[in-house]
């Protein structure tokens, strides 16, 4: 069933005509989520607007779901978004209102890949000489204005550097892991399960936030 309007698609196959490469987006469910079917029903639309964009359903028991980090919290629907190795891109939960565009945004980004994305140098610099693994949780909420920002600046940053995983993880779905991370306030970022900040920072700020976090 078609989730988005006419109007809508029209203006994703507008966006996703910039796609110069194939992803793939890898979409895990399980019995009794409660978002899945909706998630599919939205992907189907994305999927349908861009011959770049392919779409792969998997149960969470399948091997890859580990694999691609999609088991590590609980809970479904996982989505993880992938081309040529990047496969730090990972979102918990519906990407609905306004996540949407952060979804739209992480299939632009991993087509561009290592290099190409829209950080800036100084920026994608400092990303890129970073040598130890970094996994970036950003809890969002659907009507979060700032949440957008924040997830894409994180994708970004695992796409330039393949020891960085990141995770949108819409905190009203995941709520338990919300309440063990403290979560008050959106766009919450978490830097390896200790460092924190919050905001839709700048990229230049974002990244400082994550590397300090680190030291």
């Amino acid at each position: 069933m078609s989730v988005l309007s006419a109007d809508d698609r029209s203006q994703v196959n507008e966006l996703l005509t910039s796609l110069e490469e194939t992803v793939t987006v890898h979409v895990f469910t399980e019995d009794g989520c409660q978002y899945c079917e909706e998630t599919l029903d939205l992907y189907d639309d994305v999927e349908g607007e861009s011959d770049d964009v392919v779409v792969e359903t998997h149960d969470m028991d399948d091997p890859l779901a580990e694999e691609l980090g999609a088991t590590k919290y609980d809970g479904a629907p996982v989505t993880v978004i992938t081309r040529d190795g990047v496969t730090g891109v990972r979102y918990f939960g519906i990407p609905s209102g306004q996540e949407f565009s952060a979804f739209l945004q992480g299939l632009i980004a991993v087509a561009q890949g290592p290099g190409e994305t829209d950080l800036p140098d100084d920026v994608r610099e400092k990303v890129q000489n970073i040598n130890q693994p970094v996994n970036i949780k950003v809890f969002v909420t659907p009507t979060c204005p700032h949440c957008p920002r924040a997830v894409q600046a994180a994708h970004q940053m695992a796409i330039e550097n393949d020891r960085i995983t990141a995770d949108g993880i819409e905190s009203q779905e995941f709520m338990e892991l919300s309440q063990e991370y403290g979560v008050r306030g959106v766009p919450q970022i978490n830097v390896n399960d200790s460092g924190q900040f919050t905001g839709g920072l700048p990229p230049e700020q974002f990244v400082d936030e994550v590397i300090s976090a680190l030291e």
